[in-house]
């Protein structure tokens, strides 16, 4: 019987080999072959390139080129497709299986059907009376059950007809349709919405729609609506248009409804904007030199006022009135560098006054280049040199041009038979100022400034030492820098008082002016540490433990100013380690007014079960002698694992100072590998920058997200948002 076996074996095999199909081969109990169709009886096992599968019986059509397995069928097509039925048919010209009462999966998606019918080939995968999840097969969380359905395994997509889906033995909710892809690559079609409800804006629902024609752009449309107070939408334009550059162009609108408008006292009936994004790491360096690193980073938006971002949809940031625009340019070498910066700002708040944005102060450009620290003469002697060019320019007010230049020479050696090295410095900045419109008052008289020059040297010196012991249970290194600044030569001076007025171009009077717009020094210029005689020390430590793990960093600086005879504030900073804790400290002291200037402290604790945090931050910026303006808040988190794939969420903020809770949230994730969903109720007052100015309100509402792989994710929220009276929007 073993022979026989063996002989008939290798006899299919020659004939697959004849063919233009692949080879199949039988190893089975019993073989017998009549004309053109071969019987295989017990254990059969049938292989080939691209199929394996095991069955109680086979049959093989040689002509028709057909093979049917009966009982018991298991079948592996390629690496990632099983199936187990209890009858297949394959077509070996076409590629085409069909099965009966099958159980199919597919590995690399994490995904399985069980049907009465199905047909599969290269192009689809048709089922009928079918059931899908890519939960556990015994007792899934979730699954769907369809009367028909077709995965195109070209795109990936899946087609299911009357679906019904249940959340373990629960049905939730029936479609005569669903639809979504399997595949894990960017795609065309709809990307999930957004949906929630505000007691204000009513109900808001924002629906992206996503097209990907090609893999060096896509765009996205975000139409939106806020059933209370309007429609618009948004669309972006993404692109990468060199393997070393990518950016995007956005634009969008929103249209208020009348009575919105009015009641939330907007100023505009429309919001709309414009924006684009670039970013570049190689534009010229090619022509120049491989060995060059360059970069630029181009930011430009353009809008009518501040609820062209709050509408977007995108995250829950709050945006400062201020909006800007920037452009960021470096070529680089080791020894040279050349930037160039613009700074575009939009002052929202001013949209509405006479000048608008025009006497906004914007910074087009500046130019800067640096020498990096070099040696010449000898090794230990050093210099650098940085020069920048600011051109303060805007419409309506004083304009000016800043030249600066920065040229420290130095030199230095190890002292203390090598344990330290010591640097000494000489350090000459200047800078020359060209004003224009710019006025002053003096006296009773109004008066021109076009210039202002300054120069400043002054000696620095520096000692500073590394070292580090091992010991038997922990290794030990520490820091210590000693500095010292002398100035020198001084001469001229920036004139904070100039910049303060300018002439209306209505040729107001002296008191008109003085009452006019006012505008803040906006002049690079030096800090007071390098203009007084000064002096630091600073001290850094860190302890390893003896496998190489930190468990402590501290660090301390205290400066004194000489001139002042005055203490600067005293910096100290702890961080402990140990084992699952973590503990941290900032702290400074004000010498000046006997009083904490700043205290952060913070406890967290992490391991497999929890991970929660406490910090609570105090500081003061003083006004005078007698008036403070003080900060004190609470802020904490809590995620704790329970049982079952649950964990609890939460976070709370306090404001201490002024006794309320800033936000509180607390949650329920629930985590599994086929799905997930996470529950929040939060509460939280913030400020928000509207179109209509600073608002404060209180929100209070709940957030619920499913996640089904691999069909999607669904989210939803509704909140109840309150006016600071307390009056219910």
């Amino acid at each position: 019987m073993l022979i026989k076996k063996s002989l008939s074996l290798v006899f299919l095999a020659s004939v697959a080999f004849g063919g233009n199909v692949e080879n199949v081969e039988f190893l089975a109990d019993q073989v017998e072959k009549n004309g053109e169709i071969i019987d295989a009886n017990g254990n059969v096992l049938l292989y080939s390139q691209t199929y394996l599968a095991t069955a109680n019986k086979a049959k093989y059509d040689q002509a028709n080129e057909i093979v049917e397995l009966f009982g018991n069928v298991n079948m592996l097509k390629g690496q990632s497709e099983t199936s187990r039925s209890n009858y297949a048919k394959i077509n070996l010209k076409t590629n085409e299986v069909e099965l009966d009462s099958s159980f199919a999966m597919d590995k690399s998606k994490e995904l399985w059907i069980q049907s009465d019918e199905s047909c599969s080939s290269d192009e689809k995968y048709d089922v009928k009376n079918s059931i899908v999840s890519s939960c556990n097969v015994q007792d899934p969380d979730w699954h769907i059950k369809f009367s028909s359905g077709e995965l195109n395994k070209q795109s990936k997509f899946l087609h299911l007809y009357n679906p019904v889906f249940y959340v373990g033995d629960v049905p939730m909710f029936y479609l005569p349709y669903f639809g979504f892809s399997t595949d894990k690559t960017r795609r065309s079609g709809l990307l999930k919405p957004q949906i929630g409800y505000s007691g204000n804006e009513g109900l808001i629902y924002i629906q992206p729609v996503y097209v990907a024609v090609d893999e060096w752009w896509d765009l996205e449309f975000d139409p939106q609506i806020r059933t209370n107070r309007g429609l618009g939408g948004y669309s972006t334009f993404r692109f990468a248009d060199s393997p070393y550059s990518n950016g995007l162009i956005r634009a969008g609108f929103f249209e208020e409804k009348t009575s919105y408008q009015e009641k939330e006292e907007l100023k505009n009936k429309r919001h709309h904007g414009f924006e684009i994004e670039y970013d570049r790491d190689r534009l010229v360096k090619h022509l120049i030199s491989d060995d060059l690193s360059e970069g630029l980073y181009l930011r430009y938006i353009s809008l009518n006022d501040i609820d062209y971002l709050n509408l977007r949809g995108k995250g829950e940031e709050d945006y400062d009135s201020l909006v800007q625009s920037k452009l960021n340019y470096f070529l680089s070498s080791s020894e040279n560098y050349l930037g160039v910066y613009g700074k575009y700002y939009i002052d929202t708040a001013k949209l509405s006054d006479p000048y608008k944005n025009k006497d906004t102060v914007q910074e087009l450009p500046t130019i800067q280049y640096h020498s990096f620290l070099d040696t010449f003469i000898v090794p230990n002697l050093t210099y650098s040199f940085d020069s920048k060019y600011h051109n303060y320019t805007r419409q309506v007010g004083a304009t000016a041009s800043q030249y600066e230049f920065n040229v420290p020479v130095g030199v230095n050696f190890n002292v203390l038979n090598d344990f330290a090295n010591l640097s000494i410095t000489e350090n000459l900045y200047a800078t020359h100022i060209d004003y224009n419109d710019n006025k002053y008052v003096s006296g009773n008289h109004l008066l021109d400034d076009d210039t202002n020059d300054y120069i400043n040297h002054y000696h620095n010196i520096a000692l500073e030492t590394d070292l580090a012991k091992a010991y038997e249970d922990f290794y030990h290194t520490m820091n210590i820098k000693l500095d010292y600044i002398k100035p020198g030569y001084s001469s001229g001076m920036i004139d904070k008082k100039l910049l303060k007025y300018y002439m209306l171009p209505n040729g107001a009077n002296l008191q008109n002016i003085s009452d006019s717009l006012f505008e803040d020094n906006f002049l690079a210029e030096l800090s007071d540490e390098y203009t007084t005689e000064n002096g630091a020390a600073n001290f850094t430590q860190y302890f390893y433990d003896d496998e190489g793990r930190k468990f402590l960093r501290h660090s301390i600086k205290q400066g004194y100013n000489f001139d002042d005879k005055e203490f600067n504030n005293l910096q100290n900073r702890l961080n402990l380690y140990l084992g699952n804790f973590t503990f941290a400290n900032k702290v400074e002291y004000s010498h000046i007014y006997d009083r904490f200037a700043k205290i952060q402290t913070g406890v967290g604790y992490s391991n497999s079960l929890i991970s929660s945090n406490i910090y609570h931050t105090y500081q003061e910026q003083v006004k005078d002698i007698r008036k403070y303006d003080k900060e004190s808040y609470l802020t904490s988190s809590l995620s704790f694992k329970l049982p079952k794939n649950y964990k609890l969420l939460g976070a709370f903020d306090y404001d201490v100072e002024r006794e309320y809770t800033k936000m509180w949230r607390l949650g329920l994730n629930y985590q599994r590998k086929c799905w997930n969903y996470t529950f929040i109720y939060q509460e939280d007052i913030e400020p928000k920058n509207t179109s209509a100015g600073l608002q404060s309100k209180k929100s209070q509402g709940f957030f619920l997200y499913f996640s089904f792989y691999p069909l999607g994710n669904v989210g939803y929220n509704f909140s109840i948002e309150q006016d600071n009276n307390g009056a219910n929007q």
